[in-house]
C-alpha cells in the first residue's frame, strides 16, 4: 500500500466514526488550549517585566559606586580604600567586553530662567560617550565638548520650574529652555555673589523621553562642570584648608557589549573594590520566579492533554475491536504489518493535530478575549507599562501543534503495535 493509499483509508475510517472522532479531538483541543493559555499568562507577565525594567535603564549598563566601610571598620586611615577616580576609570576600560565607561560628577544646582528658578540634578559626563549610553536628542542637538557651558536638559525639566516670590508659584510656568536666557547658580556656593550673579549657560536640546532618570537630569561636559566648581572653591573661604583624597566621581556607568557578560564584568569591579549593580541582579531572580510560575500553569494544562492522550488511546484500542475484520483482510490480501502499524499511527496523529491546530485558534481567541476584559479594568487601556495579559508567541503556536500531534502519535502506537499483531485467524474466527 502506498502512502496515500493509507492516507485516504485513514480519513475515511475517522470520517465514519465522526462523533467519536469529535469528541476525542475535542479532548486535544482542551488540553492544547490549556497548555497555550497558561503558558501565555507566564509570557505575558515577563515581556511586562522586561518591558518595566528597560524602561528603568539599559540591561547591559552596570553603576558603580564607591564601596564604603561599615563604621566599626573604618580607620583613621585611607590606604585601602579605593576611590572612584581617573585611575580606576582606566582600569574598568580595560576589563574584556567593556565597550565604554562614563564617569559621572553628581551636582544639585539651581536653574534661573528670569524671575523663574527651579533646582535640579545636574550631571557632567563624558559627551565622547554619550551615544554609547544612548542618549537621544528630541529638540537641538547635544553638547559640544568645545561650547562653553553648554547643557542638555531631560524632557520633563521645562515643567519644574516656579516662582519663588509668588505664593501660588507652582503654577502654570512652563519654561522654553531652548529660546530662555538661562543662569547657572551652584549650590553650596562659598562666595555669596557669585551665587547672585549665576553663570551664563545655553541649553544645547532637550532629551527625548525614556521614562527614566534621563527626563528629570540635565547634562554637561564633565570638564566644564568640574572647572565651575574648582573656581567656587578657588574663592571660598576654606580653600587653604587642605582635604584628605577622596572619590572624584560619585558614580560610574560602563557599558557592556553583551548581557549575558554583565555579572562577570560586575564581577570583576566588585573584585576591584567597588559596589557594581545593574538591572540584570533584579532580572535574574525574576527569570527564576517566572520560570517556575510558567512551569506550574504549564502543568496545570499538562494535565488536561495527558487525560486526552488516554481518550485517543482508548478511541484507537476501541477501533481495534471494531475493524478486526478490516485489518484480518488487510493481512489476507498481503498488506505488510507496517503498513497496519502506519494506518493507525496516521488517525491518532491525525486526531492530535486537528486538536492543535483547533486548539491554537481557540487559544487566540480566549487569549484576545483576556487582555481585552484586563484593559477594561484598566480604564480602557493597559498603561503603566503593562502590553498584553497574555501573549502568545508564533513559537508557542507552532510548538502546541507539533506537540499535540506527537501526543497523538505516542498514543495510539500502542494500539498500531496490537493490530499489527492481532492473529488472520483470531480475526476471521471473531467475525
Amino acid at each position: 500500500m502506498t502512502n496515500r493509499d493509507l492516507m485516504v483509508m485513514g480519513l475515511s475510517n475517522l470520517k465514519r466514526r465522526k462523533m467519536r472522532t469529535f469528541l476525542t479531538v475535542l479532548g486535544v483541543v482542551i488540553g492544547a488550549s490549556s497548555i497555550m493559555v497558561m503558558l501565555s499568562l507566564g509570557i505575558g507577565m515577563n515581556r511586562n517585566f522586561m518591558k518595566n525594567m528597560e524602561s528603568m535603564g539599559s540591561l547591559n549598563v552596570i553603576d558603580v559606586s564607591p564601596e564604603y566601610q561599615r563604621y566599626e571598620e573604618q580607620s583613621n586611615t585611607t590606604s585601602d580604600k579605593k576611590f572612584l577616580d581617573d585611575e580606576a576609570i582606566e582600569k574598568f576600560k580595560k576589563i574584556e567586553d567593556v565597550d565604554a565607561v562614563m564617569p559621572i560628577l553628581d551636582k544639585y544646582v539651581t536653574i534661573k530662567a528670569g524671575r523663574l528658578e527651579s533646582s535640579i540634578r545636574l550631571l557632567g559626563i563624558d559627551l565622547d560617550v554619550m551615544d554609547d549610553f544612548d542618549f537621544k536628542v528630541g529638540e537641538g542637538t547635544l553638547p559640544n565638548k568645545f561650547a562653553k557651558n553648554e547643557i542638555v536638559f531631560g524632557s520633563f525639566i521645562s515643567e519644574q520650574f516656579y516662582d519663588p516670590k509668588s505664593r501660588n508659584g507652582f503654577g502654570n510656568n512652563k519654561v522654553n529652555l531652548m529660546k530662555e536666557s538661562l543662569k547657572l547658580i551652584p549650590e553650596m556656593s562659598g562666595n555669596s555673589d557669585q551665587r547672585q550673579r549665576g553663570i551664563n549657560i545655553k541649553t544645547s536640546g532637550i532629551l527625548e523621553p525614556d521614562q527614566g532618570e534621563k527626563d528629570w537630569s540635565a547634562y554637561m561636559d564633565i570638564n566644564s562642570l568640574e572647572k565651575i566648581y574648582e573656581d567656587i572653591e578657588r574663592k571660598s573661604e576654606n580653600r587653604s584648608r587642605r582635604k584628605e583624597k577622596e572619590d572624584k566621581y560619585q558614580s560610574v556607568k560602563v557599558k557592556v557589549n553583551d548581557i549575558d557578560k554583565v555579572a562577570d564584568v560586575s564581577k570583576k569591579i566588585n573584585e576591584m573594590g567597588f559596589r557594581a549593580w545593574s538591572l540584570n541582579d533584579m532580572l535574574d531572580g525574576m527569570k527564576k520566579t517566572y520560570a517556575g510560575i510558567q512551569a506550574i500553569l504549564g502543568g496545570i494544562g499538562g494535565v488536561s492533554l495527558f487525560v486526552a492522550a488516554i481518550g485517543i488511546t482508548n478511541t484507537m484500542v476501541m477501533s481495534i475491536y471494531e475493524r478486526t475484520k478490516e485489518i484480518g483482510i488487510m493481512k489476507v490480501i498481503g498488506a505488510e504489518l507496517k503498513d497496519i502499524k502506519k494506518l493507525f499511527l496516521f488517525e491518532a496523529a491525525m486526531i492530535g493535530c486537528l486538536g492543535g491546530i483547533v486548539g491554537m485558534i481557540l487559544s487566540f481567541l480566549i487569549s484576545q478575549i483576556i487582555n481585552k476584559v484586563a484593559a477594561s479594568f484598566m480604564g480602557g487601556g493597559m498603561g503603566m507599562g503593562i502590553e498584553e495579559i497574555s501573549y502568545i508567541p508564533v513559537w508557542l503556536y507552532l510548538s502546541a501543534l507539533i506537540f499535540s500531534t506527537f501526543v497523538g502519535v505516542l498514543a495510539g502506537y500502542y494500539p498500531a503495535v496490537k493490530a499489527m499483531k492481532l492473529s488472520v485467524l483470531e480475526a476471521i474466527r471473531t467475525e
